[in-house]
């Protein structure tokens, strides 16, 4: 039983790193500008509209992330 849960788990994961970049979301400009703006003071450095954008979508993909393993951890 362990073995199978085992390969669901990889599965799903594979899935979810599969499907992570390949979602198209609209993200307005002003969202992007108080990203970057919150990460400069942190970073001590300027930061580009890309670079906002790039910050987005990996704290995006890292709680989707820890949401699917939630979900696969409670067996859902």
């Amino acid at each position: 039983m362990k073995a199978k849960r085992r390969v669901t788990k990889r599965s799903v994961e594979r899935n979810a790193q599969t499907n992570l970049f390949s979602r198209q979301r609209a993200i307005d400009e002003a969202f992007l500008d108080r990203t970057a703006r919150l990460f400069e003071a942190r970073m001590e450095r300027p930061l580009s509209t890309e670079d906002a954008r790039q910050i987005v979508d990996n704290l995006g993909g890292f709680f989707r992330i820890l949401a699917e393993w939630d979900r696969i951890d409670r067996g859902e």
